[in-house]
């Protein structure tokens, strides 16, 4: 496994080649501008100092590989998506380790190890646009993963058809991003209008007369989420008390909008966006005296750290997860279902996290974006190629089923197969609650900080 980071508040896009198209081939040398790995049986860590920045690179190389196979993406270290940034980035070295350790990327009878190429994007939209060609035409990545949020993914996907790259995405779910008509774009994990079906479905089966309070972000991702949540609402019958948004960047204080949502006479309180917003939302409940019954928001709630900064106050606190460890899709499962299994199993792929991670264990994002790595590592043996189309292709016609559960997608791109669960902090401890046929626990209500 090779890895590099590069801090992008080190770096300024000023320096960025002019875009020159290189052809995807194999290459022995990976070499760059920067750095220069040879393949072989190799365990280094260099420190390279580089005009105003430094690179770190740790490689491990599998003996047997004839050459690497270069996957390019920034990621968010810094900035308001470093928690989903940082954890997505273990994820995907949990999968290249694994991949590696298992005789790397097989092409035409050749194994070829895994390359990691990636920058911090400081969860900027505008650094993406730069770091992007860099990681093309300067690193000569031959594959691409996507940033960290709809967002920064959409200022990634016309750089990945611009230049002819495959573009996993992993964190970047708003359904727009496959109304655009990108040929690379492909998505890992559900899709947006998905992520608050779960609570809703609990609401109108237990208590179909509490009146909901919407409240969630402005941004790509939290905005299609929002709206879909509040069609499903009215769909099933359910009551809407309020509907509100606000500002995705910059908003730290919610007084004004929880007290709105109290004076409604809301009953539960629906919504969120990403992490730091979702704890600030919670932690600020108890100012303005107000304790709905269901409280449900999205991606903050499954990260640890939402639990050990609020304590109590995340007690009962419900969302949705793109995966849990708890979730164990298996090769039996596979077949049943028709799909083809890749990768190793949830366990295998959590116990291997912990070693390499300090003992932490992966969150959903740690899941989704490893599960990027394993299915282009798929797509890539069934073309059986290292050319763009052909991978494409395959991805367009695989059916596969990994540790994170199922993928297939439509022709645009977009995820079809993966199905999502509902979490809750219950004494500590984040369980699944729904489906029923995995739930560790049922839903407990109402909120009780």
């Amino acid at each position: 496994m090779a890895r590099r980071m590069i801090s992008y508040t080190k770096h300024g896009g000023d320096d960025m080649a002019q875009p020159v198209e290189p052809e995807p081939k194999p290459t022995t040398a990976g070499i760059s501008g920067r750095t220069k790995l040879i393949a072989g049986i190799v365990v280094a860590v260099l420190i390279v100092g580089i005009t105003s920045g430094i690179v770190y690179v740790l490689s491990q190389t599998p003996a047997s590989a004839f050459g690497i196979v270069r996957v390019g993406f920034s990621i968010s270290l810094t900035g308001q998506y470093n928690v989903e940034g940082k954890n997505s980035l273990t994820g995907i070295e949990t999968a290249a380790k694994w991949i590696n350790d298992h005789g790397g990327v097989e092409v035409n009878g050749k194994a070829y190890s895994v390359d990691l190429d990636y920058y911090d994007d400081a969860s900027d939209p505008t650094n993406v646009v730069n770091l992007y060609p860099r990681i093309i035409t300067q690193d000569n990545a031959q594959f691409l993963l996507a940033p960290y949020s709809s967002a920064l993914t959409g200022a990634a996907a016309p750089l990945a058809d611009q230049y002819d790259r495959i573009l996993l995405s992993h964190g970047g779910s708003s359904n727009t991003l496959w109304t655009k008509g990108y040929r690379n774009l492909v998505e890992v994990l559900s899709p947006a209008t998905t992520y608050l079906d779960g609570p809703l479905d609990w609401i109108k089966a237990n208590h179909p007369t509490d009146k909901i309070a919407f409240l969630y972000a402005d941004d790509a991702f939290s905005i299609v989420a929002g709206r879909a949540a509040v069609a499903h609402a009215q769909q099933l019958g359910l009551a809407n008390a309020s509907i509100q948004t606000y500002p995705n960047k910059g908003t730290t204080d919610f007084h004004t909008q929880l007290n709105a949502a109290k004076a409604a006479g809301a009953d539960d309180l629906i919504g969120g966006g990403h992490f730091q917003d979702g704890q600030a939302i919670v932690s600020q409940l108890s100012s303005v005296n107000w304790k709905p019954k269901i409280v449900s928001l999205l991606v903050a709630v499954t990260e640890p750290s939402f639990q050990s900064g609020l304590g109590a106050a995340a007690n009962n606190v419900t969302g949705p997860s793109q995966w849990e460890s708890a979730v164990n899709y298996t090769p039996a499962l596979a077949a049943t279902q028709g799909f083809t299994w890749f990768g190793p199993s949830s366990a295998d792929f959590t116990t291997l996290y912990k070693s390499i991670h300090s003992g932490l264990a992966p969150t959903y994002h740690s899941g989704e974006a490893a599960a990027s790595l394993f299915i282009l590592v798929k797509a890539i043996e069934t073309a059986n190629s290292l050319n763009t189309t052909a991978v494409r292709q395959a991805l367009a016609q695989m059916k596969v089923m990994t540790f994170f559960g199922g993928f297939q997608v439509d022709s645009t791109g977009l995820q079809t197969a993966h199905t999502m669960v509902l979490v809750q902090w219950q004494d500590g401890q984040l369980k699944v609650v729904q489906p029923a046929n995995v739930a560790q626990s049922s839903v407990r209500y109402p909120y009780i900080p």
